[in-house]
């Protein structure tokens, strides 16, 4: 875990490479998760015993911060 905001927020930064090409580029990119039955603002509730995960995630330095097609995570 690289942040967290110890209200269950929690966000990973990583590197993925594209592969298969003789220069290979590569993008950073985060994953945000909360890891927690409901948001703080109630409007979401995974559900007893359960958590509610990935949010989202994003490239880094990308237009609109989309990852290019060919990185797959």
């Amino acid at each position: 875990m690289d942040r967290d905001d110890h209200h269950d927020h929690l966000e990973y930064d990583g590197v993925v490479f594209e592969t298969g090409v003789p220069r290979p580029r590569q993008v950073k990119f985060t994953v945000v998760v909360q890891y927690t039955r409901k948001t703080a603002d109630g409007r979401y509730d995974a559900g007893r015993g359960q958590k509610i995960g990935v949010i989202t995630a994003y490239c880094h330095n990308q237009q609109g911060n989309k990852c290019p097609a060919w990185a797959k995570m």
